[in-house]
């Protein structure tokens, strides 16, 4: 199973664990959405701030720190159907109760594996009009790295059971959902959704 491509990854990382900084009048302009992403922004912020030292020296700290603060933020049942593509529906209530524990590992070790090397990026909301009643919406930002050229990466986000979280991401256009669809359903269509299980939980396994 081939990694999720690389630039989407960082820039997703970076998105989510650098804070964005505005004056309040800015902030409190800002939607739902918007604020969510801000929130976790800054939660994370802080931590890479007070806890450098037991990001390089803790794991299961950083792996706790990612399941806290940022799968919360992030529809894994939805996201989990999505990326299994058409297998999800072929496949019984415990290969899928299976498989979205296997995900929500593969996520939580790949964004903790990136934590200790991040540095400050700036990020800037581009505008969006979120309808009353709206239950999907795109949140549209730009992360800009010091001597770099923005990259745009936008949030593909749900509203369901009292709350936002999201389900996508697309960096520069690349979705990252659909490269996580993309592998997982050529290693099922070659091995079967066990075989994509198998697969899944050794290599959660060699990285943990």
């Amino acid at each position: 199973m081939t990694p999720v491509n690389d630039r989407a990854l960082w820039a997703t990382l970076l998105l989510l664990q650098f804070a964005v900084f505005f004056p309040a009048t800015a902030y409190s302009a800002l939607n739902e959405p918007q604020r969510i992403i801000q929130q976790v922004s800054d939660g994370l912020m802080r931590v890479l701030r007070e806890d450098r030292n037991l990001l390089k020296t803790d794991p299961s700290y950083v792996h706790r720190l990612v399941d806290e603060l940022f799968l919360p933020h992030v529809d894994v049942p939805r996201v989990s159907a999505l990326a299994l593509g058409p297998y999800w529906r072929d496949a019984t209530p415990e290969q899928r109760r299976m498989f979205q524990a296997e995900f929500q590992r593969l996520l939580i070790q790949t964004y903790a594996s990136a934590l200790d090397a991040l540095g400050s990026w700036d990020i800037r909301f581009l505008p969006m009009q979120l309808e009353p009643g709206a239950t999907r919406t795109l949140v549209r930002t730009e992360i800009q790295q010091p001597g770099g050229q923005p990259v745009r990466v936008d949030y593909r986000m749900a509203y369901s059971e009292g709350r936002w979280r999201a389900y996508d991401v697309a960096v520069q256009d690349i979705s990252l959902l659909a490269s996580y669809r993309n592998q997982f359903t050529s290693v099922a269509q070659r091995r079967g959704i066990d075989g994509l299980l198998e697969e899944l939980a050794t290599r959660n396994d060699t990285r943990r």
